[in-house]
């Protein structure tokens, strides 16, 4: 149960640590690949920040390369790399009050799911069974509020459903489920964080103190929602390291149309990386 509990642990923090844009992680992948969009220089402070409509959705490819985290933790499991796709639509455009200033911001509806693949995953299981193969599966429902001149995050909230499927050849097939959690994270920017520093060039360099506060609910055998809790401030920084087509580790994406895209890396105070995007500002359809 103990080994059980530390991977469930390990498992949720990665995707506490950095919800859908940035992970404690360098292998992690983050490429746009869809999105459609219509310019204009009424509603944003930069002429090449996009100006989104209600309806509007962008997809990114996402990747999660956990392994490293579980060998740190001495947890007796393995787990391929979880891929999946994830969503924002932008479903409301509305103002908002910000220390006293009328804001315009986006509401954006997220969705995503992330998996090992069959048998990606094998997990001590504390029993005579010992080490059992199966599948790992994440599914994330979320809402972002953005602020629509800079894309700055203003609030983040989401929901994980973590499941994994076991199988043993020993049983003739898969047993049941085990839910390893059900659990929701509500966190405020303050001020909003901003990922990018419109314009957007090669080489630059931005930092920014913001207060964050994380509430968590949830359900789980395995640990306590609430010990992820967090209230405090953080000063993370950001560099453009690259430009061209989004590519990682010799992969490029399936898609086209994001041959001019910027990679956004990002780090906290401490210099530990909080992972990267690519952000393409020039799709259109």
């Amino acid at each position: 149960m103990f080994k059980q509990r530390c991977l469930a642990v390990i498992l949720i923090s990665i995707m506490f640590i950095a919800p859908l844009g940035n992970l404690n992680d360098s292998n992690n992948d983050r490429i746009l690949t869809d999105r459609t969009i219509s310019e204009s220089n009424t509603l944003n402070g930069w002429p090449d920040v996009p100006t989104w409509r209600i309806g509007d959705k962008y997809t990114y490819e996402t990747l999660f390369d956990v392994q490293d985290l579980i060998d740190q933790a001495d947890v007796e499991a393995s787990l391929n790399t979880l891929t999946g796709d994830t969503t924002y639509t932008v479903s409301d455009i509305f103002f908002i009050t910000i220390d006293g200033i009328q804001t315009l911001v986006y509401k954006m509806d997220v969705d995503g799911f992330f998996t090992s693949g069959a048998d990606g995953a094998t997990f001590d299981s504390g029993t005579w069974l010992g080490d059992v193969d199966g599948t790992l599966n994440i599914q994330y429902t979320g809402e972002d509020i953005v602020r629509v001149r800079d894309l700055a995050v203003i609030n983040s909230e989401f929901t994980l459903n973590v499941v994994f499927r076991p199988f043993n050849g020993n049983l003739g097939g898969f047993a049941p489920d085990m839910d390893i959690a059900e659990i929701s994270f509500d966190t405020a920017y303050s001020p909003p964080k901003e990922k990018y520093d419109f314009p957007l060039r090669i080489g630059d360099q931005w930092y920014m103190e913001f207060d964050a506060s994380t509430d968590v609910e949830g359900q789980s055998d395995y640990f306590d929602p609430s010990e992820f809790d967090t209230a405090g401030p953080e000063n993370n920084s950001w560099q453009i390291t690259a430009n061209g087509v989004p590519t990682e580790d010799g992969k490029n994406i399936a898609y086209s149309g994001c041959a001019d895209s910027y990679k956004v890396n990002e780090w906290n105070q401490t210099g530990v990386s909080q992972g990267f995007n690519w952000y393409c500002p020039d799709v259109r359809y």
